[in-house]
């Protein structure tokens, strides 16, 4: 009897985890004294009421922030007024790779094939495709993560309906972070009256204007494009 109960788990092993993850989701919403920030402001009481373990507080919501459903922008935005930019950066980095990593994960493990056919459609498909190419998919994955056209929490999960590996979507997730971080932080700064706000629109222009740039002028927006014919 316990025998064909584990083999029966096994077998349903991805419907038993999507359905763990839509309880905990359902859950997280639901339950009273679960944290649901409506704004910068909300995030920066919050966090700064912990004192010094302000910085992990602001880390590890930023990792179940997709659990919470609420967009990552406020806590992009609200790093660079709770923290200045030598640690504000180094915590948005790893929230956010957290984050990922953690919808990348969810996707292999239960939600991915789900999600692609009750969400993904035409545009699902052909990023899925487009991600699918083994030899390329390193620098497709890094185009993705700094484009600013895409949205981040979509693509984790598309990516972890593909075969690709775990490291190549670290590295690029990394790699794709960085410039955004050092943008919202500046940005953060400015809105806390500690910069200049024409510095932070510049930073902002130079990280996500010149990746999307390249992108429609350099012709891999075409590579993306194409794939909606195959």
């Amino acid at each position: 009897m316990n025998g064909s109960l584990v083999s029966c788990a096994r077998t349903h092993r991805h419907a038993l985890l999507l359905i763990v993850y839509v309880s905990l989701i359902g859950a997280l919403w639901y339950l009273p004294g679960v944290f649901h920030p409506q704004s910068v402001e909300d995030v920066r009481r919050w966090v700064t009421g912990f004192g010094v373990w302000g910085p992990v507080v602001y880390i590890l919501l930023y990792i179940v922030r997709p659990l919470l459903l609420f967009p990552s922008l406020l806590l992009n935005v609200a790093a660079g007024i709770l923290f200045p930019p030598q640690l504000g950066i180094p915590c948005l980095t790893a929230g956010g790779l957290g984050s990922a990593v953690l919808l990348f994960y969810m996707a292999r493990t239960g939600i991915g094939s789900e999600f692609l056919s009750l969400h993904g459609g035409k545009w699902g498909t052909r990023i899925h495709q487009y991600l699918s190419d083994g030899s390329k998919n390193f620098q497709r994955m890094l185009w993705l993560r700094t484009v600013p056209l895409f949205p981040y929490d979509v693509i984790s999960l598309v990516a972890g309906c593909t075969k690709m590996r775990l490291v190549t979507f670290v590295v690029t997730t990394l790699l794709g972070i960085l410039p955004g971080a050092v943008a919202y932080n500046v940005l953060g700064d400015a809105l806390g009256g500690n910069s200049g706000y024409l510095f932070s629109a510049a930073l902002l222009v130079v990280a996500f204007g010149i990746p999307l740039a390249f992108w429609y002028f350099g012709g891999e927006r075409n590579n993306l494009s194409s794939k909606e014919k195959t």
